[in-house]
């Protein structure tokens, strides 16, 4: 039923996040193809012996490209964001919540459902945001060939001498898992958060839901940052992190893994929390709007 109910919300949210991520892409693309072009229209006015106004023009007009398409990722961003959290929000506590909460369905799929297919549409959104801004920095920044060969060559080093001397210092694979693996803790945490703060918004509020599920979201956060804070730090005397000698490869892979397995842990009993306190809220105080 799980996998039912994660192929109606990505479809549900694919009607509106797909167009997104094509739009972001296809505006990166037109952005980069603008300003390569006029990054070579400016060279060949300034070797023409062109005015310096006009050179001044067609210069500003690469930087508005060069700005538009930071806006466009940042707003992808938080748009795609914005409609993982509408849907959750009309989904479970709008109208269509009564119709929801009668299917013959654990809550707890309910909400895992709502969790994967939002956090499997900000991967993907990230994963856009990389590529188109790949494309850019490869063929939007150079004035002569058609890829940036300075761009490429800086990509070919991080691969070919970064990392092995990094490997010098840490097990670049193990740090690998663990940052990936750290990466979706942290990721459904957050995500459970903005869900929690929705929820305890709903409740509290009979009107004006979305401004109080964001004042309860900076207050859960607020609260948040002081947890995390004092478990570190009590990791951190506990645990004797700050004392660990850094001379060798195992003793910053030890350090590293101490560090990454701790968050890890943090976030992990994050998730938790907030998943079993928005299921406790369904099950005995469903506030429907």
């Amino acid at each position: 039923m799980l996998k039912k109910l994660m192929k109606h919300d990505f479809r549900a949210l694919s009607r509106t996040l797909f167009p997104l991520q094509i739009g972001v892409l296809g505006g990166g693309l037109v952005a980069t193809l603008l300003t390569a072009l006029t990054i070579r229209l400016g060279q060949n006015i300034a070797s023409t012996g062109g005015s310096a106004l006009l050179r001044q023009l067609v210069m500003a007009v690469s930087a508005t490209a060069s700005v538009l398409i930071g806006i466009a990722i940042i707003a992808s961003a938080l748009i795609t964001l914005l409609f993982i959290c509408y849907h959750f929000y009309r989904s479970l506590l709008g109208d269509e919540g009564y119709l929801t909460f009668t299917l013959p369905v654990s809550t707890s799929k309910l909400i895992w459902s709502k969790l994967l297919t939002g956090m499997i549409w900000t991967v993907i959104n990230a994963l856009v945001v990389m590529v188109t801004l790949l494309i850019f920095s490869v063929f939007g920044t150079t004035s002569s060939s058609l890829a940036n060969t300075e761009v490429l060559q800086a990509y070919k080093m991080f691969f070919t001498e970064l990392l092995p001397q990094a490997a010098q210092y840490v097990n670049v694979p193990l740090m690998a898992i663990e940052v990936v693996v750290v990466g979706i803790l942290g990721l459904a945490s957050q995500m459970l958060e903005i869900y929690f703060a929705i929820v305890i918004g709903g409740q509290v509020a009979k009107k004006h839901r979305i401004l109080a599920a964001i004042g309860m979201y900076l207050l859960i956060n607020m609260g948040v940052g002081m947890i995390t804070t004092a478990f570190m730090s009590v990791v951190t005397l506990g645990e004797g992190v700050s004392s660990i000698a850094l001379d060798t490869v195992p003793q910053v892979t030890t350090f590293m893994t101490s560090i990454f397995g701790w968050y890890g842990v943090l976030f992990a009993g994050l998730a938790v929390g907030f998943f079993f306190l928005i299921r406790s809220i369904f099950k005995r105080n469903l506030n429907l709007q």
